[in-house]
């Protein structure tokens, strides 16, 4: 974290202008004095040290955009250098998080993005030589293409590209669930874990972006059990219904809130912005990150550097309404896996895009492997639930001690309203 940019046989003036144009991402900016093979730099982060982002000593560079939650003793910088020494390119899958990096040493380049896509990241031909940034405007100027560096993929200046993991990778280890009780409680406790494991990583308080619906209500009640000290923030439109459930979730779990109310005017006048760091005019993700955009404003206004969201749970666990008309339970599977599949394109674009446009570092624990793995072990006929079709049904049972029934049991407004304001 926060932004990376590399050019194999640039110059370090090409680096210096691609972070320029992602300088929004963080605090300040760090140029490598590497060799003239390559030119590679990064953007720092506000939430972390700046040897979280970079290293570079005795003609070995690293620079780095992630967080890896099983590795705490050391810079993650250092820590990836010293996996590749030991392991080679295969050390990519012992990598536990959200990340792209790229280590460049006398042997090789090496560039690598997460399974999931979490976080950014794009490519372009030079010349021959590929450039890598963490926005398509770091690359713009320089190429007349730039394509998206495919999730769960490497690529070595030796081999090219390969394929290193991918979702279904993940799921190879799927418990054993017997029970709705059982699969409630694993749920609740695999959410909790990938949380606390986060919390220790970040080494900072909780802030969950609260829009008053069930996912981010999940993660606000699992931060404030494990944290105490929860500071929330939402936002919304003068007639939306957010606020007044986002109050509801915060006063029941005594967290320390801030609100804010849009109104039409603003969303336009801040359209603009929104589609230039969005680098998307795909309307139902335009239109849902204009909230996005407004609540990561709010918490960096109030000092805020590493936030949670609830991205993730409608893809895991049948939360879109279109899903209920499925023809089977095969059928609702396999479309749950292509949404969380493709969410890099999505809502992972989106939520990366709006909060780093304020230097906000955030991070997902719905998409925790375990999690993942889990929530695909759990029958489809206890995500929509009975003759109501109640979506997202075994997370509500998970949480429905934890949150007000009012929130639990809330039937979720039209589809294209939820897109607006789900945050």
């Amino acid at each position: 974290m926060s932004g990376i940019a590399v050019f194999h046989g640039g110059a370090r003036e090409m680096t210096e202008e691609a972070l320029s144009f992602l300088a929004h991402r963080g605090s300040r900016t760090k140029v490598l004095d590497t060799d003239r093979e390559i030119a590679m730099g990064a953007v720092m982060s506000n939430a972390f040290g700046g040897n979280m982002n970079v290293f570079e000593g005795r003609g070995e560079y690293v620079v780095f955009d992630g967080i890896l939650k099983n590795h705490f003793d050391t810079p993650w910088p250092e820590k990836i250098l010293s996996l590749y020494k030991k392991y080679g390119n295969r050390f990519i899958d012992r990598l536990d998080g959200s990340f792209a990096f790229a280590v460049h040493t006398a042997r090789e380049t090496l560039i690598a993005r997460d399974p999931l896509g979490l976080k950014p990241l794009y490519y372009c031909d030079i010349d021959g030589a590929i450039a890598c940034a963490s926005e398509l405007k770091g690359l713009a100027p320089f190429c007349s293409e730039v394509k998206i560096f495919p999730p769960g993929h490497y690529f070595s200046s030796i081999e090219g590209f390969k394929k290193y993991s991918s979702l279904e990778d993940l799921l190879t280890d799927e418990p054993d669930v017997e029970s709705e009780e059982e699969a409630a409680k694993l749920l609740r406790n695999s959410l909790e874990e990938a949380v606390e494991n986060r919390l220790s990583a970040i080494k900072s308080d909780a802030i969950v972006f609260l829009s008053g619906g069930l996912d981010s209500s999940c993660l606000a009640a699992v931060a404030s059990s494990l944290n105490g000290s929860l500071r929330t923030f939402t936002v919304g439109s003068g007639d939306g219904e957010a606020p007044e459930f986002a109050r509801k979730v915060s006063g029941y779990l005594g967290t320390d809130h801030r609100e804010y109310t849009y109104d039409f005017e603003e969303m336009l006048e801040v359209l603009p912005e929104v589609i230039y760091h969005l680098e998307s005019f795909d309307p139902p993700l335009v239109r849902s990150a204009i909230p996005n955009y407004l609540v990561s404003k709010l918490a960096a206004e109030e000092g805020s550097s590493f936030v949670f969201m609830g991205e993730g749970a409608d893809e895991l666990f049948a939360g879109y309404e279109y899903m209920k008309d499925l023809p089977s339970a095969e059928s609702i599977d396999k479309e749950s896996l292509r949404i969380t599949r493709n969410g890099y394109r999505s809502g992972f674009q989106r939520n990366d895009r709006m909060s780093l446009a304020f230097g906000i570092e955030f991070d997902v624990p719905f998409m925790d492997p375990s999690v993942v793995n889990l929530a695909f072990s759990i029958p489809v006929d206890w995500k929509i639930h009975g003759p109501e079709k109640t979506e997202k049904w075994i997370l509500r049972k998970a949480f429905e001690s934890e949150l007000p029934k009012s929130v639990v049991w809330r039937k979720r407004a039209s589809s294209a309203s939820v897109r607006a304001h789900r945050i």
